[in-house]
């Protein structure tokens, strides 16, 4: 029964004319069968039709019914509401474009934000059963290099996890870089090196060839790579794959495989080669000094996360002692993949989303003040609708539907930005996500916007719909319309509206405030290098290419005798990892000469920076002792070391260290120098031990080349392409920018959350200072007679715009008041988000306030100096 009623009425709405066609012939048929009738009665035909039709009480009357009882009548009368709102709104364009505008910003952002969340934490990996796949801390790979045997083992390893039975299948992966050669310019491809199993483990298949085999993940194995669909269409042109060939690092690999179109785990990988393991020498070759691999694995079938963690945490046991509890050793231990690589960006997205709602709340509070005051000139209309017969539910139905036309059309309007936006969101998406969850507008943001923006015009149009609901039709057409009909409960609403506008501008003010805050104390750091006309780029120069210590050094001084020559260099140097680069590098125990630690300790480890001998010059770091170290002649004699200032105060706090020895892995090397403490990380990143040696004696095959000039960096970057094209053509270069956009990219997500954070706080401030120059001019429009009246009987123009200014004054307060203490109370939100200041920080607390209430001010302002100009003979008149 129901279902058939639901197809009757799915029928009627899709093929209406059809049902209408056949409703006139079903009653043409029953019209004719009783006029037969009739006529058989001795009736002349005409009049046996119109005894049948009087019969029948009206055909269009019967009709009606039917449609009735179809359920057709209510979506024909929401069809007139919608037509006759589309009227309204072509009869006063003016208020359209400004509702629409400020709802489409709202709903926008919100579905840019929703669209970045969706992707990070609501969307399933592109994985199979993504939910059986977990991230594992702490479990070593086998490494080639030290042998399995060799040392006592300090961690489980992978046979020691298998072994839990817990898991199908292991696998690890890494992602990395090589250089790419023979297939265009040389360039820099994103290369993700993963175990034989990967594929396997995360149930993702090649859609042309196939994937690694188990010969191909041990060492010295076949030389083979998968590559990305994008890559095999644009680079090798979507041919076969038997007999193509891509050369990495100067390292011919045989292509085995395409994977699917969109798929780039990790972090926008274009090309796979073989992990071995265990972990050869070459394995080395696509990352910098350190191998950042990521163990993960598949749940067997009837295990959970809780099991598996409870299980890995006894592979610990066998290696805890006093010095190294379960916990430490632990880690994470065992958890789903998907957070793990989220981390704490979910939370910066969850507050993002929330600080967008807070602006749509705000546009949905503007908008309902304009439909209040457009009903107030409505009232009339009204007011005849309820005089021929509309009841107050169908004046109240039609203003609703006004409000989700109103809506929906602003949501057509969001989607257009968000589209825009979205890529600016970009940076949102955690790293370790990269290649797997995109940023796109697809069908489930497409639902969320339609239904923000449903929910948003019912939420902005209640309010407008319930105050026309009210008004006395009688009364309002004695009046002729005008007049305060309903006026007090209508201006009671609109202030209650604005005071929660205000509330929401000042709390997203104040989140702004803080957040510009925090950015500035971190661009306040002393990052220990003057960034400025500083132009670096990076190499990477491949084993096949530069296969020893000699063919690397005369590269590195091929290109700084070129760079030397320009006049626009003013000094250029080469180092093994930039500071602020957004890795930590490799650090190895030092130690001063006959003081061996017993314990190792944190402090003890010191960051291996290699180094020519310009470069504190050419970064502009501050040399406090002594030199930078130089190239021995003498091999008998020691090395050089310069150090930072916390490892000398850590080791020789009231010495000088310049002279003294230091032991650095198996060799011992002189102080020569003492230098300011570098971010090694990022600006909020803490100073770590430093120790720095000449590059020029064992040259590593990763570098960074810098140069510090009197030119722009545009051009020092030109300078520094050219210098090593004529050394080296066929070399790759990459991350080619300033030393400024290193710094820039290194605090590129925290940049990005106070951009965000600070537009929607800008925002939400001019759509509550609209809000409140509509209330005051609404309450100079309703009190011209009164105001007419006042200077007649002799008020001054002060006077009038201080009553004015005074309801605005008294609602701006209340508002801020609330809205700062919500702030107060939702603060600690913020602590992932701010560095370096107190998430009730006072000038924030304080500023922020004192800008939406001056903005305030400004905005009643300018109706209440309206109000003095009232001409009291034209008011009292109209009156």
């Amino acid at each position: 029964m129901v279902w058939s009623r639901i197809r009757s009425l799915v029928r009627g709405l899709v093929s209406r004319s059809a049902v209408e066609r056949e409703m006139d012939a079903e009653l043409q048929f029953h019209l004719d069968l009783r006029a037969r009738h009739w006529n058989d009665q001795g009736y002349a035909p005409a009049d046996a039709m119109r005894r049948a039709k009087l019969e029948f009480g009206g055909v269009e009357g019967v009709k009606e019914q039917a449609r009735e009882s179809r359920g057709l009548r209510l979506f024909d009368e929401i069809r007139g509401d919608l037509r006759y709102g589309l009227r309204t709104l072509r009869r006063d364009p003016g208020f359209a474009l400004i509702a629409v505008l400020t709802l489409a910003l709202g709903i926008g952002a919100n579905t840019a934000m929703f669209s970045a969340l969706d992707a990070v934490l609501l969307r399933p990996l592109p994985f199979a059963e993504p939910h059986r796949l977990v991230e594992m801390d702490a479990v070593n790979i086998p490494s080639e290099r030290f042998g399995e045997d060799s040392r006592p083992k300090s961690y489980p390893d992978l046979q020691d996890a298998r072994a839990l039975n817990v898991f199908t299948s292991i696998a690890a992966y890494a992602p990395g870089a090589l250089n790419l050669s023979g297939v265009g310019a040389p360039r820099r491809v994103n290369v993700g090196v993963v175990t034989d199993n990967f594929f396997e483990t995360i149930g993702v298949a090649p859609v042309r060839g196939r994937s690694f085999s188990e010969e191909e993940g041990r060492p010295n194995g076949p030389r083979v790579a998968l590559v990305s669909y994008a890559f095999w269409r644009s680079q090798l042109g979507g041919a076969a794959l038997a007999g193509q060939n891509i050369t990495l690092n100067g390292t011919d690999y045989a292509v085995i495989g395409v994977l699917a179109p969109g798929f780039a785990f990790p972090e926008q990988s274009e090309i796979w080669i073989p992990l071995t393991v265990p972990v050869s020498s070459a394995s080395w070759e696509p990352f910098r000094q350190y191998i950042p691999s990521r163990l993960i694995a598949r749940l067997a079938p009837d295990v959970t996360v809780a099991t598996a963690a409870q299980r890995f945490r006894s592979l610990f046991t066998p290696y805890v002692t006093e010095k190294r509890p379960l916990d430490d050793l632990v880690g994470e231990g065992v958890r789903p993949l998907q957070g793990a690589l989220v981390g704490e960006r979910g939370k910066v997205l969850l507050i993002l989303l929330g600080s967008t709602t807070l602006v749509l709340l705000v546009a949905c509070a503007n908008v309902a003040n304009l439909l209040l005051s457009r009903s107030s000139v409505r009232r009339r209309e009204f007011a005849v609708r309820a005089a021929i017969g509309a009841t107050p539910a169908r004046v109240f139905r039609q203003l609703l539907v006004e409000s989700v036309l109103l809506a929906t059309i602003a949501g057509a309007l969001g989607i257009a930005i968000a589209v825009a936006a979205v890529r600016l969101l970009d940076a949102l998406v955690p790293r370790s996500l990269a290649g797997a969850a995109p940023i796109q507008l697809d069908a489930r943001v497409l639902a969320f916007t339609v239904s923000v923006s449903v929910l948003a015009g019912v939420f902005f149009g209640i309010a407008p719909a319930l105050a026309a609901r009210r008004s006395n039709a009688g009364l309002v057409l004695k009046s002729g319309g005008t007049g305060s009909i309903a006026a007090g409960h209508s201006a009671r609403v609109r202030q209650a509206f604005v005071l929660a506008e205000l509330a929401l501008a000042v709390m997203l003010l104040i989140g702004s405030a803080l957040m510009l805050r925090s950015l500035q104390t971190l661009l306040n750091e002393d990052s220990g290098v003057r960034p400025e006309r500083v132009a670096t780029l990076e190499l990477t120069l491949a084993r096949a290419d530069y296969p020893n210590t000699e063919a690397r050094r005369q590269l590195y001084t091929s290109v700084l005798e070129q760079l030397d020559r320009l006049p626009e260099v003013e000094a250029a140097a080469v180092i093994n990892e930039l500071p602020m680069r957004g890795e930590g590098g490799v650090r190895f125990t030092v130690y001063p000469e006959g003081r061996r630690p017993e314990v190792q300790e944190v402090d003890n480890m010191a960051q291996d920076l290699r180094i020519t001998s310009d470069y504190f010059r050419a970064m502009g770091i501050r040399v406090l002792l002594g030199r930078a170290p130089r190239p021995q002649a003498d091999t008998a004699a020691p090395g050089e070391v310069a150090i930072n200032r916390m490892l000398a105060q850590f080791y020789w706090p009231d010495q000088n260290p310049i002279g003294q020895r230091l032991v650095t892995g198996f060799e011992t090397r002189v102080v020569v120098g003492v230098v300011e403490n570098v971010r090694s990380r990022s600006l909020e990143s803490e100073a770590i031990p430093q120790a720095y040696y000449p590059l020029l004696e064992s040259p590593y095959s990763n570098a960074a080349i810098i140069a510090r000039g009197r030119v722009s960096e545009d051009r020092l970057i030109g300078a520094l392409e050219r210098a090593v094209r004529q050394v080296a053509p066929n070399q790759a270069v990459y991350n080619v920018r300033s030393m400024e956009q290193v710094i820039g990219s290194a605090i590129a997500s925290r940049t990005t959350n106070t951009a965000l954070i600070t537009a929607f706080g800008v925002l939400a401030v001019v759509l509550a200072a609209i809000g409140v120059y509509g209330v005051v001019a609404f309450g100079v429009a309703r009190r011209t007679s009164e105001i007419g009246i006042r200077i007649a009987l002799g008020a001054r123009p002060g006077q009038v715009r201080r009553a004015m200014l005074n309801e605005a004054g008294v609602l701006a307060l209340l508002g801020i008041a609330l809205g700062t203490t919500a702030a107060w109370m939702l603060s600690r939100v913020l602590n992932n988000l701010v560095y370096g200041i107190s998430t009730t920080d006072v000038v924030a607390f304080t500023i922020a306030p004192a800008v939406l209430l001056a903005t305030a001010a400004v905005a009643a302002l300018i109706p209440a100096q309206r109000a003095t100009r009232v001409d009291p003979v034209r008011a009292i008149q109209a009156e």
